[in-house]
């Protein structure tokens, strides 16, 4: 893993993006390129060989919100090649960069903050933490509603649609229809099922906006999650 100041990216790596992002998003380099120096800084996921397996751009800021400092780390442009799915590579940038913030503002709360059109990137919350938002077993509380709304409204702008918790489409970007397409069969997950009812445009490019709380519990339950799954690795491999 490396991390690299968006204004520092060379066209060797540029290259190396273009070619990951073009197999799975449907959309124009230039226009995928500015959108990734809107955000200050990049992480890069390679091979030991040096193959660019995953990526995404990020940005760890401070807001005040209900009279509390708080600390945000929004994540987008996040692709990572399927090959590589499920080795746990957004949660080591995460927990990098919540180090990194904890030591700089060691009493400031942590939130995760992103925004995605895949059912892949939903399930990343309810496969690995107990706290998060939205979810399909109980309303998100008034008061988290309102601390999304704020973050999203300062972020989005006009494209924020608070009673959907929708980012609605920009027309500049979508997945392959192979990346991520949800089936009848697939609709019998009770996850996927709410991802598909809270946002039924995300194959246009809407994005629901999610919040997840970089608590205890939920990096002990993310860490239980790693555990048990190595252990069911190790037996699929046992001769």
């Amino acid at each position: 893993m490396e991390i690299i100041p968006s204004h520092a990216l060379t066209q060797a790596q540029l290259d190396d993006i273009w070619v990951l992002t073009d197999a799975y998003i449907d959309t124009v380099r230039s226009t995928f390129e500015a959108k990734l120096r809107e955000l200050p800084e990049l992480a890069l996921f390679r091979t030991t060989s040096g193959a660019l397996v995953g990526m995404t751009s990020f940005e760890a800021y401070r807001v005040h919100h209900a009279r509390r400092r708080r600390t945000v780390i929004f994540t987008s442009s996040v692709v990572i090649d399927e090959r590589y799915r499920g080795q746990v590579i957004l949660a080591r940038l995460g927990a990098r960069i919540f180090m990194r913030e904890k030591r700089r503002h060691p009493f400031t709360p942590v939130d995760w903050l992103f925004d995605t059109f895949s059912y892949k990137s939903y399930l990343l919350l309810p496969r690995n933490f107990t706290e998060y938002w939205p979810r399909r077993d109980c309303a998100t509380p008034p008061e988290v509603a309102a601390y999304i709304d704020a973050l999203a409204r300062d972020r989005y702008g006009e494209a924020w649609q608070p009673t959907r918790g929708i980012v609605a489409r920009s027309g500049t970007k979508r997945l392959k229809p192979h990346t991520a397409p949800i089936d009848s069969r697939m609709l019998a997950d009770p996850d996927i099922r709410f991802y598909d009812s809270l946002n039924p445009g995300h194959r246009d490019g809407d994005m629901l906006v999610c919040l997840c709380p970089l608590t205890p519990p939920n990096w002990l339950a993310l860490a239980r999650g790693v555990v048990v799954r190595w252990r069911l690795q190790r037996l699929q491999r046992r001769p």
